[in-house]
C-alpha cells in the first residue's frame, strides 16, 4: 500500500489533475452535465483537495467542490467533483479518504448540501441519497438513479428545486 497524506489543492497540482482527469474520465468528461455545471465558474481551491505520495510526492488522486445554487429556490450548497484516483491505485481507500475530506470541509463551510453524479453504493456510506426525480435538474440529461444529495443541514431536501446553476463562494 502506498502511503499518502491529503493535501489542499495548489495551483501547483493543476496540470497533474488536469492528466489525471483525461486518464480517468477520457474526452467525454466534457459533455457530462457536471461538467456544464462546472464550466460555468471555477471550483473553491480551498474546498478542493489531493492525495499525495508521502514518498516522491506525485499525485495519486484529487478531489473538488464547485459552489452552486438551484434556480427555482436559490438554496445554494456544492456540487462534488470530479473524484479520481489513479487506475492502478483504485480500491485502497485514497477515494474515500478523499470524500470524506471533502464532506467535512463542505459541513465547515457551512455548505447546506453536496450534489453529485455517480453511484450509490460508492457513496451511500458518506451520507448520499438519490435526490426525488424531478425535483432538481441538471444541464444535461442525468440518470436519475445516480444523481445524488448529502444533507449537511436539516430540512434541506425541503429548499432544494430547480436547475443546477455555478454560484459565487459565500463571503464570511
Amino acid at each position: 500500500m502506498t502511503a499518502f497524506a491529503i493535501a489542499p489543492e495548489t495551483g501547483d497540482h493543476q496540470s497533474a489533475i488536469d492528466l489525471l482527469h483525461a486518464e480517468a474520465f477520457g474526452p467525454g468528461r466534457y459533455s457530462r452535465a457536471a461538467f456544464r455545471v462546472r464550466e460555468q465558474g471555477p471550483h473553491d481551491p480551498a474546498l478542493s483537495f489531493v492525495a499525495i505520495d508521502e514518498g516522491d510526492g506525485a499525485l495519486l488522486g484529487s478531489v473538488r467542490l464547485t459552489w452552486i445554487e438551484t434556480a427555482g429556490t436559490g438554496a445554494r450548497g456544492l456540487l462534488l467533483g470530479p473524484l479520481a484516483v489513479q487506475e492502478r491505485l483504485k480500491g485502497k481507500g485514497i477515494g474515500k479518504a478523499l470524500l470524506r475530506r471533502a464532506v467535512d470541509a463542505a459541513r465547515e463551510a457551512g455548505a447546506g448540501y453536496i450534489l453529485l453524479v455517480g453511484d450509490k453504493p460508492y457513496y451511500w456510506p458518506f451520507g448520499f441519497e438519490t435526490l426525488p426525480r424531478g425535483k432538481v435538474q441538471m444541464p444535461g440529461p442525468v440518470d436519475p438513479a445516480r444523481f445524488l444529495v448529502c444533507a449537511l443541514q436539516p430540512d434541506v431536501g425541503e429548499t432544494l428545486g430547480g436547475m443546477v446553476r455555478w454560484a459565487e463562494k459565500p463571503r464570511c
